[in-house]
């Protein structure tokens, strides 16, 4: 059988990575298996395999995306004129944002483990959490502390949206997400 040539290596990757893409979003992170993305494309899961060591690295593939999304929110809402009090603000609502619109890519994103270790993927990384920390560094006395509070701020931010994702967050009487992390940022940041 003759092998296909209907797209170059990176046309054939950004398709994989479409598709996969709108597989998690439509049918949840367990869509996300080499045989679905290959019949959504058109090719056999073995065409996946030589462009990505596993599916791992197709979901750190998709991931990037979202990542750099995301960074691209966080840059217009630092490019606007609010004090980094607003910001942050708004950095963590277009988090929580991205959790209510997007569930799937956020659980991919955020709640499944990723065993790869990728040079794009840590860089997509880094545009979210070092703007996060450049928006926290005025609050701070210095870069590190700065960056201590952005984990610190994550983690809490991570934790509501997981337990809010996993109907948890409600378990006794009923807080949105929305008034829990301003109250925590209002609380952190005024410590």
């Amino acid at each position: 059988m003759a092998r296909r040539k209907d797209h170059t290596r990176e046309e054939l990757t950004q398709l994989a990575v479409n598709c996969g893409r709108d597989l998690v979003i439509a049918d949840g992170t367990e869509a996300l298996t080499a045989r679905n993305v290959a019949k959504a494309i058109g090719y056999t899961p073995g065409t996946l395999y030589n462009l990505f060591d596993n599916i791992d690295g197709l979901a750190v593939a998709i991931n990037c995306v979202t990542l750099n999304e995301f960074a691209e929110a966080i840059a217009t809402i630092r490019a606007g004129s609010d004090t980094p009090t607003k910001q942050l603000e708004k950095i963590c609502q277009a988090y929580l944002s991205i959790q209510q619109t997007q569930p799937a890519l956020w659980a991919l994103l955020f709640a499944t483990p990723i065993t790869i270790k990728s040079e794009a993927y840590s860089a997509a990384i880094h545009k979210v959490f070092d703007q996060v920390v450049e928006t926290i560094r005025p609050l701070c006395s210095n870069k590190n502390t700065a960056r201590q509070d952005a984990k610190i701020i994550w983690s809490t931010l991570h934790g509501i949206c997981l337990l809010q994702q996993n109907g948890k967050l409600n378990v006794t009487e009923s807080d949105s997400a929305e008034v829990l992390i301003k109250r925590f940022l209002n609380q952190f940041l005024n410590r």
